[in-house]
């Protein structure tokens, strides 16, 4: 982990490609990482859920960003939901880990964040493969969101005793209206207390609609004066000067992440917090 981002309060966004609006004209796509780093302190890569990022890639990144700059890595989908051999299992989490080493080497590494899909619940092989993820990632920092209701419905204080026990934390996530909707009641605790990893994907007054459809309207949510506030509340409750606490922001249309990003850091920073 980088040691710029401990005891501080970093913010960024997931991705830093596609903000509408936020890059100079002009600016080549090979540009956009060095001028998002000049702006904020760390990114959420995304495409490594999706895609195996060759090592040089990640050299590259490193190069073009300051010093105190932090990277925080998507496992592959492959290495969150667990295939059913397990040598293959331990194989992809090796493989997750030793990608990234330029990141660490550069001290640019901020840890990795674990999303357990709506269709994987709490149970026992779900359970090991937790225990796999903490042994083979080594004392990297680990952050778990978890999608399916059932880790943190009845079963909320089993599933937050677990991650504690292995040192991994609890995504914590801006889900206001969690209960009305459907969707697994947010947390709040820091389950591990050298990490608190904040996910702000935007909010929405919706009524019974579909997935897809709720994840558009959060993409479109701009998060106002108040509710700016209202998160940094959150985020500055839960800090210690012995945490790394990053707060990442996913309301993803246009310009709006990078938007309350900037926004974020600003209120932060007139509460006397570093943000970078």
């Amino acid at each position: 982990m980088s040691n710029a981002s401990v005891g501080g309060i970093v913010v960024g966004t997931a991705n830093w490609s596609d903000h509408t609006g936020f890059y100079p004209r002009g600016t080549k796509p090979g540009e956009r990482l060095a001028y998002y780093a000049s702006r904020l302190g760390v990114v959420e890569v995304n495409a490594s859920f999706y895609r195996r990022i060759d090592p040089g890639v990640y050299a590259q990144w490193a190069e073009q960003t300051p010093d105190g700059f932090v990277f925080l890595v998507k496992a592959h989908r492959a290495v969150a939901n667990a295939p059913r051999d397990g040598q293959l299992a331990a194989q992809y989490v090796s493989n997750q880990f030793r990608a990234v080493d330029p990141l660490r080497e550069a001290g640019k590494f901020g840890g990795f964040l674990v999303q357990l899909g709506a269709n994987v619940r709490p149970k026992p092989e779900t359970n090991e493969h937790l225990v796999l993820l903490r042994d083979g990632m080594g004392d990297d920092p680990i952050a778990v969101e978890l999608r399916h209701p059932e880790w943190l419905g009845e079963r909320r204080g089993e599933t937050l005793e677990r991650l504690r026990s292995l040192g991994l934390a609890a995504v914590i996530a801006d889900e206001p209206r969690a209960a009305a909707v459907g969707l697994p009641e947010p947390v709040e605790e820091l389950t591990a207390p050298a990490l608190a990893y904040y996910r702000f994907m935007g909010r929405d007054n919706a009524g019974e609609v579909s997935a897809r459809e709720r994840r558009a309207l959060r993409a479109e949510h701009a998060y106002t004066d108040a509710e700016i506030a209202e998160l940094a509340d959150l985020v500055t409750a839960r800090h210690g000067p012995k945490t790394a606490s990053f707060v990442v922001f996913y309301n993803k249309k246009g310009p709006n992440r990078v938007e309350a990003a900037m926004r974020m850091a600003g209120e932060l920073e007139r509460r006397g917090y570093s943000t970078g």
